[in-house]
Parts: C-alpha cells; sequence; structure tokens
C-alpha cells in the first residue's frame, strides 16, 4: 500500500470519476485504474463499485477511507517536519575557535555575516585546539579557526584567514614599566608578568617566564596589565589600533624572538570532500573574502 493509492481512493469519494481524479493527481487515467484495482487486490475486497456512471466506495471502501485520511494526514506532517528541519539545518552554523581567533577575529566577521544573513543561527565555542579538532573530525562543527602552529586532523582543508604576531603588552600609561627596556636579553626577570592560562600559540613564549598571575581570560589578562607595571606576551589583534581610541595598554614587538616563530597565520578549517550546504558555502565564500582584505 502506498500514499498514491491512498490519495486516489479519497479523491474517488469526492469526485466519483476516475478522469477528475487523473486530472487533480495530473497523472493519466488508465494509471489511476491500475492503481484502484492495485489496492483492491492489495486489500482482497472489492473497494469500488459503478454505479450510474458514477464510481462509489462500497461498504469496505468507507470503511478504508479515515484510515486513508489519517495517512495521508500523517504523512504531510511528518514532510513539514523534515523541511522544517532541513530549513533550520541549512541556516545555522556550527563555529569553534581557540582562544585567540574566538575573541578577537571572529566577533567582527560573525557580526558582519549576520547583517548579511540575518536568517542564520550561528553558534560559536571557544576551546582548546585539542577539542577542536576532535570536534571536527567528529562532525559536530561546519568550521574550525586554528592557528597554523596546530598539525591538522586527517581529511581536512585549511584556509588561512589572518595573520597576527605575538608581542609583549604593556600599560600605556604606566612609567615604571616604560622606564626599563622590555626587549633587551634581561627583560625577562627584571619585571612583573601575567599569563594567559589556556592553550595557545603564545605559550612558547610565556614559558620563558615566572608569572606572577596566571588568567584563563585575554582581556582579563589585558585588564591587569593596563592598570599596573605588569608585562605580558600578547597577540597583536588582541590590541586596538584605532586611532580614536584611548589604549589602554601598548603592543610592542618582543625582539629576542626569531620574526618567523612570532608571526603566525589563523586559518578556517573543515572536512575535506564535503557536500557543503548553502549556508555553509555562503559562510566560507564570506571567509574568504574577508580574510583577503584582512590581509591587504
Amino acid at each position: 500500500m502506498n500514499i498514491l493509492k491512498l490519495r486516489i481512493l479519497m479523491l474517488i469519494d469526492k469526485f466519483h470519476k476516475a478522469t477528475d481524479v487523473a486530472e487533480a493527481l495530473q497523472v493519466k487515467q488508465p494509471t489511476v485504474s491500475f492503481h484502484m484495482k492495485s489496492l483492491e487486490k492489495e486489500m482482497g475486497v472489492s473497494l469500488f463499485s459503478l454505479q450510474q456512471g458514477r464510481i462509489m466506495l462500497t461498504e469496505a471502501g468507507k470503511k478504508l477511507l479515515p484510515y486513508a485520511k489519517q495517512i495521508i494526514s500523517l504523512e504531510q506532517e511528518a514532510r513539514q517536519a523534515v523541511d522544517e528541519l532541513t530549513e533550520e539545518s541549512q541556516a545555522q552554523l556550527h563555529l569553534s575557535a581557540e582562544s585567540i581567533s574566538g575573541t578577537y577575529l571572529l566577533p567582527t566577521l560573525m557580526a558582519k555575516f549576520a547583517e548579511r544573513y540575518p536568517d542564520c543561527r550561528i553558534q560559536l565555542e571557544i576551546q582548546s585546539p585539542d577539542a577542536i579538532k576532535q570536534l571536527l573530525k567528529q562532525g559536530e562543527i561546519d568550521f574550525a579557526f586554528l592557528d597554523d602552529r596546530n598539525p591538522l586532523p586527517e581529511y581536512t582543508v585549511a584556509e588561512p584567514v589572518a595573520s597576527d604576531q605575538v608581542g609583549v603588552i604593556r600599560s600605556a600609561t604606566a612609567l615604571a614599566s616604560k622606564s626599563e627596556e622590555v626587549d633587551g636579553p634581561d627583560m625577562l626577570d627584571k619585571h612583573t608578568w601575567v599569563k594567559y592560562s589556556g592553550s595557545s600559540v603564545v605559550d612558547h613564549y610565556s614559558s620563558l617566564v615566572k608569572p606572577n598571575l596566571e588568567i584563563n581570560s585575554w582581556e582579563a589578562v589585558k585588564q591587569v596589565v593596563s592598570g599596573g607595571e605588569a608585562l605580558a606576551f600578547f597577540p597583536a589583534s588582541g590590541v586596538d589600533n584605532n586611532d580614536n581610541a584611548v589604549p589602554s595598554v601598548e603592543w610592542i614587538p618582543y625582539l629576542e624572538a626569531d620574526n618567523q616563530r612570532s608571526h603566525y597565520q589563523i586559518n578556517i578549517v573543515y572536512q575535506q570532500d564535503i557536500q557543503m550546504n548553502l549556508m555553509q558555502q555562503a559562510f566560507l565564500d564570506f571567509i574568504r573574502r574577508e580574510g583577503l582584505e584582512m590581509k591587504s
């Protein structure tokens, strides 16, 4: 028994003519007759009778009719539910990013994308690189944002989005922190240090000092530095270079660092050979365009 046979039963009860049913279903009349006979054979009983040129339902046909209506109604509800789920999944993005890009790169990009696609629901999780790679491997996120120091999971593609550099931040107003060199070979032991305690590309530099304070928030690290004499290794992307803004901290390059090692790329990473839906492709194209602007 299929849905078409039950639709024909319902329409026969409505029109009483096979030709009218065929027209309503946009099929040929012999197709309607074939399915009528097939349904009777399947049920093992006569469901239709010809009375004065009109096709009527037999008593068995009338008994089957309410069940046919119920089944067709459930089929319509099921289709609607699946369609709504498909539309919902097409209009949402699940992103995961390591702490630097998740804090300083993505919020602005997400805001711009949301303006262009207001019906899209975007979910961003800031996670450790290892957790992100696991989510990507399991297919639980659409896109990941990782620095290029992280080895990629198998069967993934990475495209550069932005460049960044590790340096040192100090208070923009504190005199003591400016009175001593912060780029000399002996600088590490002469200052109070604040360290970001999470996993990041800055870890290599933070391991060079013995921190007085460890915090798992980049913005909290910045606030501590801005309010005193402490220093911190910090990504350049996390310091606002807006000329109109009054800076709370000053970012300076760490000259003792290997220049190539202090510079790094932030990549967008996704599964290889995945069939993207329209929203996923729109987001990837958007990131590619924005990345070119950020790098130019």
